[in-house]
C-alpha cells in the first residue's frame, strides 16, 4: 500500500497584536489560504531583525505576511528582500519600496464616528488620542476634525491628564470620539469620575468594536467596525499575486465594515432612561435562551404590564418584538461573516426551536437563511473585486 504525503506550502504570518482587530485578519488570511492550500504559520513575538531571520531560516516559507499596525518605523524591506511579501498598515509615511502593502483606510472609519455623533445632536466634540504618534490615530483626529468643522463644530482634543477637567467644562451634551477601543473606555471612566451621565451627558464612540473594551461597561460603547477580516483576505491575495506574477509595490486600502450601535450613543427622543436601560439589556441578553418579558421589566424596575406599555409606548416595540429583532441581526452578522453551520447559527442567535427561527428568518427577510447567506457572499465578492 502507497501512502502519498500532500505537502503544503508555507506561509509566515507576523503577528504585531494579540488583540480582536488580528484574529479577524487571521481567519480572512485563512479563508484565502484553504483556496491555495498553504499553511499559514503565525510568528507571534519578533522584536529584531534576527528574530526575522531566524524565523525565516526555520520555515523557509514561500512568502510572508508582515502586520505593522504598531510599529512607526519603516518597512523592513533588507529582511524580506528576495522573499514575496505583503505589508499590513505600515506607515504610509515611509513605505516600502519593495513590496506590497494592505492599508486602513482610517479616515473612513473617522468619518463614519463623526457622522454617528454629529446625528446624537451634540453640543461640543472633543477626540482622545493614544499620546503615541501612530500614523492611524492622526488620521482619525484629522478627519474628525473636518468633519465636525464642516458641521460648523470646534473640536477639542482631550489629554488623559485633564480628561475629567476637560469633559466637566465642555457644553453638554459633548460627543467623543475614541482613537480605538480602548480610548473610548478610558472616556467613559472618566465620564463617570467626574459625575457625568453616559449618554445623556457625554455620548461615545470608538474603533475596532472589540468586545472586550466595548460590552466592559454599562451602556456599552458604539465603535466602528473595519473590514479587518476582508482586509486578511485581500492581503493573502496580493501576496498570491506577488509568488504568482512578480507584482510588486503598490497599495490597496481597506476601510470601515459599519457601525455598531450601543447604549453610548442611544439618544432616541422621547426614549427614558429606565427604557435605554431595559434596550441595552435586551441589546446584551437577547440571544441568551430563555429570555423573558419579566427579565426585561425587572431590569425597569416596575411590572409587567407597566414595562410593556412604556416601552411601546417610547420605542414602537413590544419587548418580545425588540427580542427578536436583536435576534435577527445576530443571526444576519452570522450568516454574512462566518461559515459556521444554520443550526449553530439559530442557536447562537437564541432560539431553541430550529423551525420557528427559519420561519421567522423568511417572514422578515423574503429568504431562506442558505439563500441569505449565500446573497451576502456574492456582494462581499463583488465589493473586494473592485477594490483591488
Amino acid at each position: 500500500m502507497i501512502f502519498y504525503i500532500s505537502i503544503m506550502k508555507t506561509v509566515l504570518f507576523f503577528q504585531s497584536t494579540t488583540r480582536k482587530s488580528w484574529q479577524q485578519k487571521l481567519t480572512g488570511v485563512h479563508r484565502f489560504a484553504r483556496d491555495r492550500d498553504w499553511f499559514v504559520q503565525v510568528v507571534e513575538r519578533f522584536a529584531t531583525a534576527s528574530d526575522i531571520r531566524r524565523a525565516l531560516r526555520t520555515w523557509t516559507p514561500i512568502g510572508c505576511l508582515v502586520d505593522r499596525a504598531m510599529s512607526t518605523a519603516s518597512a523592513p524591506d533588507a529582511v524580506f528582500r528576495g522573499i514575496p511579501t505583503v505589508y499590513l498598515d505600515q506607515n504610509p509615511g515611509k513605505p516600502s519600496l519593495e513590496h506590497p502593502c494592505m492599508l486602513h483606510d482610517s479616515g473612513a472609519s473617522a468619518a463614519l464616528a463623526a457622522r454617528e455623533l454629529l446625528g446624537c445632536g451634540c453640543r461640543s466634540y472633543a477626540y482622545l488620542g493614544t499620546g503615541k504618534n501612530r500614523h492611524w490615530d492622526r488620521a482619525r483626529f484629522e478627519r474628525f476634525a473636518a468633519e465636525t468643522a464642516a458641521a460648523g463644530q470646534p473640536l477639542a482634543a482631550l489629554s488623559l491628564k485633564s480628561i475629567e477637567e476637560t469633559l466637566r467644562d465642555l457644553p453638554k451634551p459633548c460627543g467623543i470620539l475614541g482613537a480605538n477601543d480602548y480610548c473610548a473606555m478610558e472616556v467613559y471612566h472618566a465620564a463617570a469620575k467626574a459625575g457625568l451621565s453616559v449618554p445623556d451627558d457625554v455620548r461615545i464612540v470608538g474603533i475596532d468594536n472589540d468586545e472586550n473594551y466595548c460590552e466592559a461597561v454599562k451602556p456599552g460603547i458604539t465603535s466602528v467596525a473595519p473590514d479587518f477580516e476582508g482586509a486578511g483576505w485581500r492581503m493573502a491575495r496580493m501576496l498570491a499575486e506577488e509568488i504568482d506574477c512578480g507584482l510588486r509595490v503598490r497599495t490597496e486600502h481597506y476601510g470601515p465594515l459599519c457601525i455598531v450601535h450601543r447604549g453610548s450613543t442611544d439618544t432616541a427622543p422621547g426614549v427614558s432612561p429606565c427604557v435605554r436601560r431595559a434596550r441595552e439589556f435586551i441589546r446584551r441578553h437577547a440571544c441568551e435562551p430563555g429570555l423573558s418579558v419579566d427579565a426585561v421589566a425587572a431590569e425597569m424596575n416596575c411590572s409587567r404590564a407597566l414595562a410593556t406599555k412604556q416601552f411601546r409606548k417610547e420605542t414602537g416595540l413590544s419587548i418580545l418584538g425588540e427580542i427578536h429583532e436583536m435576534r435577527l441581526r445576530k443571526m444576519c452578522e452570522l450568516l454574512t461573516h462566518s461559515t459556521i453551520p444554520i443550526a449553530m447559527v439559530v442557536e447562537r442567535g437564541g432560539y431553541e426551536s430550529d423551525g420557528y427561527a427559519k420561519r421567522f428568518f423568511l417572514k422578515q427577510t423574503g429568504m431562506t437563511m442558505r439563500e441569505y447567506r449565500n446573497r451576502q457572499r456574492g456582494i462581499q465578492s463583488v465589493s473586494r473585486i473592485s477594490k483591488v
